[in-house]
C-alpha cells in the first residue's frame, strides 16, 4: 500500500503533503508541512516521520521544524524514550502521538480499534507542539457516531474543545471542521 494525501490548514496558512508506505508489516509515514500564522511574515517548514507497527502503534517519531529536531521512541506499551535512550517519565501511558500541526494524529487511535456504533474511548496522547517541539501528556477521547457513504464520523474531545471529524475507510481525515480539509 502506498497512500498520498494533501491537507489544507484552514486555521493557519499552509498545507501538508503526507505519504504512507506499508512494508514488512510496518507503516512508514513521511510528511512535509508548510505553516504560517495569519499576520506573521515567517513560515515554518515541518518535516516528520512516524514509524508504526501493523496495528498503528507508534514506535518512533522524528520531527524537524526549521533548525530544531526531536526524536522519540516508544515500546508501544506506554513507555517512551528520547534519541539517547533516556526514559521520558512524563509520557508514561501514552500509546499515540498528537502532532499539533497535522490531522494525521487522529488516524492512529481511530485505526487501532474496531469501532462499534456510539463506542467511546479515552486516550492519553504524547502531544507535540509545533513549532516549539515541546511535548506533554494530554487526555483525549473519540466517540464513533455513524457512517454515511463510506465516511465515518467521530466526536473528538480534548479538554474543553470538541468537534466532529470525518475520516475515510482508511481512517484518514477528510474533514476537520475549520482546521484541516483534505484536497486528495
Amino acid at each position: 500500500m502506498f497512500t498520498k494525501i494533501v491537507w489544507n490548514n484552514e486555521e493557519q496558512y499552509g498545507c501538508e503533503y503526507l505519504s504512507i508506505l506499508e512494508a514488512n508489516e510496518k507503516l512508514l509515514v513521511h510528511s512535509t508541512i508548510i505553516q504560517a500564522a495569519e499576520g506573521v511574515a515567517d513560515a515554518n517548514l515541518v518535516n516528520y516521520q512516524v514509524d508504526l507497527d501493523a496495528n498503528w502503534i507508534t514506535k518512533k517519531v522524528k520531527l524537524n521544524v526549521d533548525q530544531q529536531a526531536l526524536e522519540l521512541h516508544s515500546d508501544g506499551k506506554g513507555n517512551w524514550s528520547n534519541s539517547e535512550g533516556e526514559e521520558i517519565e512524563t509520557l508514561k501511558g501514552c500509546i499515540d502521538i498528537d502532532i499539533s500541526a497535522t490531522p494525521f494524529s487522529n488516524s492512529m487511535p481511530i485505526n487501532r480499534l474496531n469501532w462499534t456504533s456510539h463506542q467511546k474511548e479515552h486516550f492519553h496522547m504524547a502531544y507535540i507542539a509545533v513549532p516549539s517541539l515541546e511535548y506533554k501528556k494530554v487526555p483525549q477521547s473519540y466517540q464513533y457516531l455513524r457512517e454515511e457513504d463510506g465516511i465515518r464520523y467521530f466526536l473528538y474531545r480534548c479538554y474543553d474543545y470538541e468537534t466532529t471529524i470525518a475520516v475515510d475507510s482508511n481512517g484518514l481525515v477528510v474533514d476537520y471542521p475549520g482546521v484541516f480539509s483534505r484536497q486528495f
